[in-house]
C-alpha cells in the first residue's frame, strides 16, 4: 500500500495533467464537452494531490504512527487534506452526472433544439464547483455538531457510518454518500 499510494498519485496527477494540456492544445469540435472534461480532470487531479499528502504523511509517521495518530487526525493538515478529497470526489460525481445527462438529451432527443451554449455550460460548471466546495466546507462552519469531521480516521476521509460520537456528522456523511451513489446509479 505504501508503494501504490505513490504510484496511483503519480499516475493520477500526470494523467490528468496530460489530458488538460492536450485538450488545451487541440481545438475542440465541442467546446462545452471539452470544458467539462477539463474540469473533470482538474477535480481528479485534486485527488492525486490528496494521495501525495497521504503518502507523505505515511512516510513522516512510518513506524511511529500510533504515537502521533491523535495529533495527526486533529491537525489542520488532516482537515485540509480531507476537505480536498471531499471536494474532488463530489465535483467528479457531479460533473460525470452532468456530462451523462447532456449526452442523454443529445441521444434521446437528437432533433431537439436544446443544446447547452457556452454561457450555460460555464455557468453550470461554476455551479458544480461551488456546490462541491460548499459540501466540502460545511463541516467547518459549525464544528460543534460535526466534531472532528475529517479527522475521524488516519486517511482524513469522512466515513462516519458507524461513529456514534457525532450524529450530525454521521447523517451528513450518509446523505452525501447515498446521494453520490444514487447519482452514479442514475
Amino acid at each position: 500500500l505504501r508503494v501504490f499510494v505513490w504510484v496511483i498519485a503519480c499516475a493520477t496527477c500526470l494523467g490528468n495533467l496530460f489530458v488538460v494540456c492536450m485538450r488545451s492544445l487541440i481545438v475542440p469540435e465541442n467546446f462545452q464537452h471539452a470544458m467539462a472534461i477539463k474540469c473533470l480532470c482538474c477535480a481528479d487531479f485534486l485527488m492525486g494531490i490528496y494521495l501525495f499528502f497521504i503518502g507523505a504523511s505515511d512516510l513522516r509517521y512510518a513506524g511511529e504512527y500510533n504515537k502521533h495518530a491523535q495529533a495527526w487526525m486533529a491537525s489542520s493538515q488532516c482537515q485540509a487534506v480531507g476537505c480536498l478529497a471531499m471536494l474532488s470526489s463530489e465535483v467528479s460525481v457531479l460533473l460525470l452526472t452532468y456530462m451523462t445527462l447532456e449526452k442523454y438529451v443529445g441521444i434521446v432527443f437528437p432533433f431537439s433544439h436544446y443544446r447547452a451554449g457556452r454561457r450555460q455550460t460555464l455557468a453550470t460548471l461554476v455551479a458544480i464547483w461551488l456546490v462541491g466546495f460548499t459540501i466540502a466546507v460545511v463541516p467547518f462552519w459549525s464544528q460543534g455538531p460535526f466534531g472532528n469531521y475529517y479527522g475521524s480516521n488516519g486517511v482524513c476521509f469522512p466515513l462516519h457510518f458507524d461513529t456514534p460520537e457525532s450524529t450530525m456528522a454521521q447523517h451528513y456523511s450518509t446523505a452525501i454518500f447515498l446521494g453520490e451513489g444514487h447519482l452514479k446509479f442514475c
